[in-house]
C-alpha cells in the first residue's frame, strides 16, 4: 500500500527508476533462452565425455549402427582431448599425442570432475577416413579433413565436399542421438552411469597396477 501511495504522489515506478539509472531490466525471454543454450552445453559436455567412454573396446568401440540418418560408421578419438572443470573452476587439462583418451591423465581428470569441452574425432566408414575437432559449447567443427575426393572435374569436386560434409554432420548428429536415447532412459541413472564410475575405477587401478609393476622390473 505505501509503494503505491507513493507512485500515486508522482514518485518514480521501479520501471521509471531503472529507465533514469540507465540499467537494464532482465529480459525473461534472453533469460530463458540463456538457461537453455547452458543446458546444451551441459549435455554437450556430457556426451563428449561419453564418447572417450564408448570408443573403448570393452564398451562399444565407438562403433554406431546404421539409422535414419546415415549408414553405420564409428568414431575414433584422435590426438587432442581438452578437458574443463565445471562452472566457474579452474582446473582445466589438455592431453596430445597418440590415443590421450586411454591415458591415466584423462581418465584422473574425468573421475575428479573435469569434462570434455573439445576432442580430435576420427569417423570411419569402410576406407573412408573424416577427421574433425568437436566444440561442446555449440558442436563446431573445426580443422576439418575429409576424405580424398574421387571426382575428376572442379564443378564436381564442389558437389563432392559438400556432401561429404554433410555426411560428417549426420555422422555426429546420429552419434549424439544415439547418446540421447541412453541419457533420456530410465536405465541411465541404474545401468549406464554405474558401469561409467566402474570403467572409471577399472581403468584407474589397471593404471596403477602396470606402474607397479613396471617400477619393480
Amino acid at each position: 500500500m505505501e509503494q503505491v501511495a507513493k507512485h500515486r504522489r508522482g514518485e518514480p515506478s521501479l520501471a521509471e527508476a531503472i529507465a533514469e539509472s540507465g540499467e537494464t531490466e532482465i529480459d525473461k525471454t534472453r533469460a530463458a533462452l540463456n538457461t537453455e543454450l547452458e543446458d546444451r552445453r551441459f549435455l554437450g559436455r556430457e556426451f563428449l565425455t561419453w564418447l572417450i567412454y564408448h570408443t573403448g573396446d570393452e564398451n562399444g568401440g565407438g562403433n554406431f549402427v546404421e539409422s535414419e540418418l546415415c549408414d553405420a560408421f564409428r568414431i575414433i578419438v584422435g590426438e587432442r582431448v581438452v578437458l574443463k572443470a565445471l562452472g566457474e573452476g579452474t582446473g582445466e587439462l589438455t592431453a596430445r599425442g597418440v590415443a590421450p583418451a586411454a591415458t591415466p591423465d584423462v581418465r584422473y581428470a574425468i573421475a575428479g570432475g573435469l569434462t570434455v569441452r573439445e576432442v580430435d574425432l576420427i569417423f570411419e566408414r569402410g576406407e573412408r577416413l573424416w577427421q574433425a575437432a568437436v566444440s561442446a559449447e555449440g558442436f563446431d567443427l573445426r580443422r576439418v579433413k575429409l576424405p580424398a575426393l574421387l571426382s575428376e572435374e572442379d564443378s564436381e569436386r564442389l558437389g563432392e565436399r559438400l556432401d561429404l560434409l554433410d555426411e560428417l554432420e549426420r555422422m555426429l548428429e546420429a552419434a549424439f542421438a544415439t547418446f540421447l536415447r541412453l541419457r533420456l532412459h530410465a536405465s541411465w541413472e541404474k545401468k549406464e552411469l554405474p558401469q561409467f564410475r566402474s570403467w572409471l575405477a577399472r581403468s584407474i587401478l589397471e593404471e596403477r597396477q602396470l606402474a607397479v609393476f613396471e617400477k619393480a622390473v
